[in-house]
């Protein structure tokens, strides 16, 4: 279990039972979220819950992890790992933040807490980032951390009926040497 206190912001799992804070969440800023992310429907107790439910079940299974962000008991979005593959040592890393919460450092230090995480407890080798290549902010995020940018899969990404571009980023284990010094 990863729990992490960042100045004003907590980072702890997000479990079933926060289905209603989810859903506020995606009621509240979903239209920011829905620019970038594959997924939609979660504005719904029972749609955040059923997401919420795969996640629990993942992190049993040892596949799959969700953290939440709260920032002064309001949950302001998450950090996750939406798979992990054991065997290749490969796990992709992403995050989901409310606008009102950016530019604070939040997600570089939650990030930086999953590759510690990652590489040093379950001896991942390899932590992927993708993200759309107009998708700013996770950019940053990716080259702060260190990532590498490996390559851009075309037309891969689907986003409200459209598909577009997916860059790919990399950081491996023995490159990681923890969050850089500002």
């Amino acid at each position: 279990m990863l729990s992490l206190q960042i100045d004003d912001a907590r980072l702890s799992d997000l479990e079933p039972w926060h289905a209603e804070q989810l859903a506020g969440l995606f009621q509240a800023h979903g239209a920011d979220f829905y620019d970038w992310l594959p997924w939609e429907g979660f504005e719904d107790v029972e749609g955040a819950r059923g997401f919420l439910e795969s996640f629990a079940k993942g992190r049993g299974e040892g596949t799959r992890r969700l953290y939440g962000i709260w920032v002064d008991d309001e949950l302001v979005g998450g950090t996750l790992f939406p798979s992990i593959n054991a065997r290749s040592r490969i796990a992709e890393a992403g995050v989901f933040l409310a606008a009102s919460a950016r530019g604070r450092g939040i997600v570089t230090r939650a990030v930086a807490a999953m590759l510690d995480w990652a590489f040093v407890e379950r001896g991942l080798h390899r932590v992927e980032w993708r993200c759309a290549p107009g998708n700013q902010a996770s950019r940053r995020v990716a080259e702060r951390l260190g990532f590498t940018h490996e390559g851009t899969l075309r037309e891969v990404f689907p986003v409200r009926e459209e598909r577009q571009d997916l860059e790919v980023w990399a950081l491996l284990a023995r490159d990681w040497s923890g969050l850089p010094k500002t």
